[in-house]
This record gives structure tokens, sequence and C-alpha cells, in this order.
């Protein structure tokens, strides 16, 4: 249980706020991942990826393609493999993957017509891979690759039809996230917001009802699977910031709100720590939460903050106008 004392050091610790990295600030950052100590990778606007091995003091540029698209989702693997995901109809939305550290990048995966892909997420030892898109004519739009080459449509994965609109929040990326295991996905846009779940092994997706604000603009933006029977997500609605829950916790089949953030508005993204410390972030900036049981959140910005990304010993920030930043766990 985390004390009031543990809360103070805490609260010393990141007293001086996040340490603001130099950055393209033409570019709203938008996708970031941080595979190990000193390697992170973001995504943003203007078709750009930026790759720093130097704990973000220094970032090489690249641009997968001469499209202005929007990659709003980057996982990367390590130093030298990462896979970017683009948003958009008619094409826009777009896989894309670097095995030379983003000295060229490889077209894996082009959607057609209407599909419009929110996010996806890659398990690192595997390479399999899952995408996940707005519903289209009454079925699920994913996509699955065994070993992140070849996306192939999987819309009978889950196991029951979609809701009317039901699609997904593409604000961070994190919709879509495998951890411990376990696949997790979060659903939005529906008369009811709902948490996909299924093992590593398993075959089917299982749809769970969920109490996170829901509609139009509305639902999960960001999951974070500790088992199939565990996940924590965040969303809320785009268009009423008043609206809740915006984060709760999902366990052994029941659900409980957790501590409200001291952000306004929908929740865009949330990262766990390995000290098992909650990050969430959002237009109105970035907060921690020093355990899932506390009820005190520390903020840690209010800065235009769209994403996060943690490795064992730091977490990297992106956001608009080029706003990058790190704090040191």
């Amino acid at each position: 249980m985390m004390t009031s004392t543990m809360i103070a050091l805490l609260a010393n610790s990141t007293a001086s706020g996040l340490q603001p990295l130099p950055s393209r600030p033409d570019v709203n950052w938008i996708g970031v991942s941080s595979p190990s100590p000193e390697v992170v990778w973001i995504s943003g606007s203007k078709a750009t990826i930026a790759r720093s091995i130097d704990s973000g003091k220094t970032w090489s540029y690249s641009q997968p393609s001469n499209t202005a698209l929007e990659f709003r989702d980057i996982e990367a693997l390590d130093t030298q493999h990462a896979f970017a995901l683009s948003i958009g109809k008619n094409g826009n939305s777009r896989i894309y993957y670097t095995n030379n550290g983003g000295s060229s990048w490889q077209l894996r995966y082009r959607a057609g017509g209407e599909q419009f892909l929110n996010c996806f997420a890659v398990a690192p030892k595997t390479n399999e891979a899952w995408g996940y898109g707005d519903s289209i004519d009454g079925q699920w739009d994913l996509l699955r690759a065994t070993d992140g080459r070849n996306w192939l449509s999987s819309s009978n994965a889950i196991d029951s039809p979609p809701q009317s609109a039901e699609g997904g929040l593409a604000a961070s990326g994190g919709c879509v996230r495998y951890t411990e295991g376990a696949w997790a996905m979060g659903t939005a846009n529906a008369s009811t917001a709902r948490l996909l779940v299924k093992r590593s092994f398993g075959i089917r997706f299982k749809a769970i009802d969920t109490p996170i604000a829901a509609g139009p603009s509305a639902g999960i933006a960001s999951v974070w699977p500790f088992s199939h029977e565990h996940v924590v997500m965040v969303g809320g609605d785009l268009n009423h910031p008043e609206r809740r829950p915006r984060i709760v916790e999902y366990k052994d089949d029941n659900f409980t709100a957790l501590a409200e953030p001291p952000l306004e508005g929908a929740l865009y993204s949330l990262t766990i720590t390995d000290q098992q410390q909650l990050i969430v972030t959002n237009p109105s900036g970035a907060a921690l939460l020093p355990s899932i049981s506390a009820s005190e959140w520390l903020t840690l910005s209010e800065a235009n903050i769209w994403n996060a990304s943690c490795n064992a010993d730091e977490c990297y920030f992106v956001g608009k106008d080029g706003f990058t930043a790190r704090l040191a766990l």
C-alpha cells in the first residue's frame, strides 16, 4: 500500500516536471514507443518518424511516404526494428516496417476504400500483430499478422457482431495492446464501450460491456492488460468532457472505477510502469497515480500531451507542436 510518506517522496521526485527534449516543432507528435533505455521512437504528422538512441538528446528523422500521412501509432521492437501505422480513409491507413533504424521503410499493409485503422500492437517475441479498425457494413475490421509480414482480415475473430457504428479512438494508438501473454482492445463510437480480450493462444476475442462513457466520439481510447481477466482502460467523451467514468479496472468479471485524474476531458493514453505507476495523458496534460489503489494523482504537466511510453528507467511524452519530454523513474 502506498503511504503518505511514499507519495510525498514521489511528488518531490517529479516536482520539477517533465524534462523538455529537442525535436521538430512543426510536427504534431502522437505515437511513441520506447523498447529499452536510451531508445525511443516517435511518430506524427507530415509523414514524419523520429528515432533517438541517446534518450532523446538527438534525433534522426525519416518519412516512409511522400504522402502527407499522419502516423498515430508506432511499435518499436528495438533500435533497428519498428512498425508504424498511419490513419485515414481512401488508402491512407497503412502499416510500414523498418529493419534498419528508419533508413528505409517497407509498406506491409494498405487499407482500401472506407477502411480506417485506429491502432495496432505487436507481440515482441513472435511479431504476431493485431490491428483494429472501424466496423464496416456490420462487420468487424480486424487485421492479424502471424509474423508481422502478411496482414490478413480477421473479421470473425470476435465472439459477437459489432454494434451500430462501433469503431475506435485513434487518439494515441493505445486501443490495442499486448502484454503478459494477453491481447486487449477497446471500442468506441457505439452505445456501449466494449473491451475485447483474449489469451495469446486463444482463437477469438471475448467482447465485454464496460461502464466507460460511450456514444459518438466516446469510448475507450487506451487499454493495458495484465492478463485476459485483468485490464485497466481509459477514455471518455471527446464532446462532453464532464462525463464519467474515464478510468476503470476490469478484474475477475468486475469493474471498478479508479480515482479520476486532474485532467479535463477524455483521456487519450494510459501507460503502466514497471513500478506499477499509472500515467495518463490528454490535451490538458499528464498525470501520475502511484498505484492502482491510490487515490491522489500527481500532475506532471499541463502541456498538450497525446501519448507516453515507458521503459524500465524513464518515460517519454509527446504532443502537439513538437512537444517531447522525458521523466526519469
